[in-house]
């Protein structure tokens, strides 16, 4: 309401107020007068001012009287709550910029991602240690989501290794807003974070064009947090993911968001073979794997696409959940995984795939698409030369697993020296 409307509103009601004011005297007055003018004696005037009439004229004055003044108090306590709702609002915009402030200004002094990190955790700490909040980051060497920092009294659950896509808010780099995480259209990643129904806000963490993870901010369910909530999430995240994005960059582990397939939310082809080459520029010794479902073009064509795009999409799932940490998986084809295990021998590897294929059929038990089997060929970075050397050999120990009927794991023997 305009400060001109409001000063018209309360004129209007004084205005009221004095006419019934002087309406109770005059009514009174004038009901004692005719009563004196018809009388003939002191009784008879009594009585004509005790008349029914005289009394009820007399009551409504005073009821309107009265009804004015509680409309009028109504109406100031409701502007003075307005009021001091604005100025909580004016002081608590103020103390999210001064916390702004702070945070940009800590960030500034960061030198690490992990640095980056604690600086949160002192901030969640300090200033918003009752609000129940979640940070996933996309992990810089293999793209998955992974939970680095948690607060508030919501109960935790531990940080399960997932796709980055399987958060919306992350996949759409859009924030969204639930009035209950138990609505059918709400984020399945923040729905598994919960055990309980709860409102929730998610911020995609996105810098030059990169997606480097996703914030949590939690409430009990029907509290949908408002537009000023929101917006300090998303600079907060803002703040975040700028700074995240310098000390990746610099550090040469960004990685880009059109390098994820988005089927399976895994690295692409180039994406991994750039991770093998900085391995063997570095000279770290690894075991790589090629991994095919059997017979994937016939469940295409008998089961359907959807079918097979699920069959992957199970795939990588068992796979992220099976690797070790350090270990990297990717999409280099159809159908074809690539598994990189830093610091391996082939013969730990092969005992990590055959676990992988004991996990995707306990996974598919649970399932109504129809079963499939893999196969996968195994190679020692030692056995080959350049990177096409030592895929080349492991799509020959994967062909030799086909080969021999398929669901099993096959290590490529060792190169024949020719020499001589």
């Amino acid at each position: 309401m305009s400060r001109r409307r409001r000063d018209e509103t309360r004129w209007s009601d004084r205005t009221a107020l004095v006419a019934a004011a002087v309406a109770i005297p005059v009514t009174l007055a004038g009901a004692v007068d005719a009563a004196v003018a018809g009388s003939a004696n002191t009784a008879e005037t009594v009585a004509r001012i005790a008349a029914p009439g005289v009394v009820a004229a007399v009551a409504t004055a005073i009821a309107v009287h009265v009804m004015l003044i509680r409309r009028h108090r109504r109406r100031e306590r409701a502007a003075n709550r307005r009021l001091a709702a604005a100025r909580r609002e004016l002081h608590d915009e103020r103390h999210e910029r001064s916390i702004l402030r702070e945070l940009d200004r800590a960030l500034d002094q960061t030198a690490t991602e992990q640095a980056a990190i604690d600086t949160i955790r002192a901030l969640f700490n300090r200033h918003l240690a009752m609000q129940p909040m979640e940070l996933h980051l996309v992990d810089a060497i293999d793209p998955v989501l992974t939970l680095v920092l948690a607060t508030g009294d919501h109960p935790t659950k531990p940080g399960a290794r997932t796709s980055p896509w399987d958060s919306v808010a992350a996949r759409t780099n859009q924030t969204l807003v639930y009035d209950s995480t138990e609505r059918l259209d709400a984020c399945p990643h923040l729905r598994s974070r919960v055990d309980t129904p709860m409102a929730a806000v998610a911020v995609p963490l996105n810098a030059m064009g990169r997606l480097l993870g996703v914030l949590y901010g939690l409430s009990p369910e029907g509290q949908e947090p408002g537009p000023g909530d929101v917006t300090f999430l998303e600079d907060l995240a803002g703040s975040l993911a700028a700074r995240l994005a310098i000390l990746r960059t610099t550090s040469g582990v960004v990685a880009r968001s059109d390098d994820i397939d988005r089927l399976t939310g895994l690295p692409d082809r180039s994406a991994m073979q750039e991770k093998v080459l900085r391995m063997l520029r570095d000279r770290v010794p690894f075991t790589v794997a090629v991994a095919d479902i059997d017979g994937f073009g016939a469940l295409n064509a008998e089961a359907g696409r959807e079918v097979g795009d699920r069959a992957l999409q199970l795939l990588a799932q068992v796979a992220r959940k099976t690797v070790r940490p350090g270990d990297l998986i990717g999409r280099i084809g159809g159908d074809e995984l690539l598994f990189v295990m830093p610091r391996t021998q082939p013969d730990n590897a092969t005992r990590a795939l055959e676990r992988l294929r004991e996990e995707l059929v306990l996974a598919q038990s649970a399932a109504s698409d129809p079963p499939f089997t893999l196969s996968i060929g195994v190679i020692g970075s030692g056995s080959g030369g350049s990177i096409e050397e030592i895929l080349h050999r492991a799509a020959g120990a994967l062909h030799h697993a086909k080969s021999q009927g398929g669901n099993r794991v096959v290590v490529a023997q060792p190169a024949k020296d020719t020499a001589g």
